[in-house]
């Protein structure tokens, strides 16, 4: 029952991890991908 309980508990624990980790890596890219779209609309 521990086993499964564990399999349970670490998708989303991966998932949310994964989702952080993404999100800690594109936020540095908000402010150039702001000006390239502001370039491109003009």
């Amino acid at each position: 029952m521990t086993v499964v309980a564990d399999n349970n508990f670490k998708e989303p624990f991966n998932l949310f991890h994964f989702l952080g980790l993404l999100a800690v890596l594109l936020i540095p890219t908000l402010p150039a991908t702001l000006t390239w779209l502001k370039i491109l609309g003009s």
